[in-house]
């Protein structure tokens, strides 16, 4: 029997742990209207309750007596497949960790402690991707019957005229549904054209989407509307996009060492963006703000020495966080900022380069962050790994490869081995 809506239900979320506290406090952070919540002191039950209730997730740790956290998965993943799986560990369980994520085939992992947003963003991320493919099931079921309808209307035309009325009225519904997720498609596209501008050699790999989500915290944290949340977030995937213009030799020069020609002739790379875009209907408003991303609060930046708020906001928003991560990795002085004095120097341009109100609504997001005294890691691409660059975390076909190292000619080299073998390969590095 097919649906008559695409509406999801409440999630029913299992969580399986031996303590009762960390069992109360996973109960209390997802107390929703949108989650109906389970919870097992261990494996066995974790099972019974999986044999009586159809559950949608399941997050369970790994230290547990009788059955452990990988060993509880794999069965799961062998008798409810479509259930997503969810690994909670700690930072010594990296062995038990790899066990569980090939064994129990798992969807992710989250730390413990875990960070309340993080945890709530990976179970929703989690419960999406199976939305989306029970969606995907369901339309597939729905096209099934009616090529099957169709073939009956040739038979019993007159008498199936108005049951066909009312389900074209239900595919008008479900081409809602559709265009929804054609957007989402459509910014999934914007953020794999990203990461194909950052393999050319000279743009920094995993910057765009680094500036692109501290963008939209930053909007979302001003409370801008929905629409201009969006184009922000498309103008930092695509802030990049002009330097494909921009010649080895400037692209390779940090901009303390360029001279007065080269500096303009490299902000001139916001102007080539704009031309690339501008003519794209849903990335128009993206486009304008890539324009004046070059822009300072002072009227001392580029194409067009706006000032303010003359300065279209989400430029304004652009720039910071730009200018935090190029101070980060060396790019503004030619010497890597720690993260102190990186802030320290949004800080004192307040005012002169950078809007005050964007600052200090970006180092408030920073401050609140769990890694506040951390560098960022960034998800770059393989071709522009580095000995000496320091890995956050190297997963080759969903295994995790290393975690934590300062990368090694030889662990180069193997690593360049293991993308030729196989393309599934993410490279997070710290920068």
């Amino acid at each position: 029997m097919i649906e008559n809506s695409l509406a999801p239900s409440p999630a029913t979320l299992l969580f399986v742990d031996d303590e009762p506290n960390i069992l109360k406090a996973l109960k209390r952070l997802f107390r929703s209207a949108e989650y109906s919540v389970l919870l097992a002191e261990g494996g066995e039950e974790g099972l019974q309750i999986l044999e009586q209730n159809a559950v949608d997730l399941v997050v369970s740790d790994m230290r547990m007596p009788q059955m452990d956290g990988a060993e509880f998965l794999s069965r799961v993943a062998e008798r409810w497949p479509d259930t997503i799986r969810i690994l909670l560990t700690g930072y010594a369980d990296l062995e038990s960790t790899i066990v569980a994520v090939n064994k129990g085939k798992i969807y992710s992992y989250c730390s413990k402690p875990w960070e309340d947003n993080d945890l709530k963003t990976l179970v929703g991320n989690a419960l999406e991707k199976k939305r989306l493919l029970d969606e995907r099931k369901q339309l597939f079921a729905i096209i099934n019957q009616q090529n099957q309808e169709l073939k009956e209307l040739n038979d019993q035309l007159e008498e199936k005229v108005q049951l066909r009325t009312e389900q074209l009225k239900l595919s008008l519904q479900r081409i809602d549904n559709a265009h929804n997720g054609l957007k989402k498609q459509f910014a999934n596209t914007i953020k794999t054209i990203a990461h194909i501008i950052e393999m050319r050699p000279g743009i920094k790999s995993g910057h765009s989407n680094y500036i692109a989500e501290q963008d939209r915290e930053v909007a979302l944290h001003l409370k801008l509307p929905a629409d201009d949340v969006k184009d922000i977030l498309f103008a930092g995937l695509l802030s990049q996009l002009g330097k494909m213009s921009l010649p080895d030799s400037l692209l390779q020069q940090p901009l303390c060492q360029m001279s007065i020609s080269a500096k303009k002739r490299y902000s001139s790379h916001g102007q080539e963006g704009w031309l690339l875009l501008s003519n794209i209907e849903q990335l128009k408003n993206a486009a304008e703000l890539i324009l004046h991303q070059h822009e300072y609060y002072d009227g001392s930046g580029e194409p067009h020495g706006l000032s303010g708020e003359s300065i279209p906001l989400g430029s304004r928003i652009l720039t910071v966080v730009r200018d935090y991560i190029c101070c980060l990795d060396g790019y503004l002085t030619g010497v890597q900022m720690s993260v102190e004095h990186a802030r320290d120097h949004l800080s004192a341009q307040k005012g002169r380069l950078y809007d005050p109100g964007v600052v200090d609504s970006f180092l408030q997001i920073l401050a609140a962050s769990k890694s506040k005294d951390e560098r960022p890691v960034i998800e770059m691409s393989w071709t522009q790994l580095r000995p000496g660059m320091e890995a956050a975390e190297i997963l080759h076909n969903g295994i995790l490869y290393l975690k934590d190292q300062v990368l090694t000619e030889s662990q180069v080299d193997k690593i360049l081995d293991m993308r030729r073998q196989s393309k599934d390969l993410i490279v997070r590095i710290r920068v």
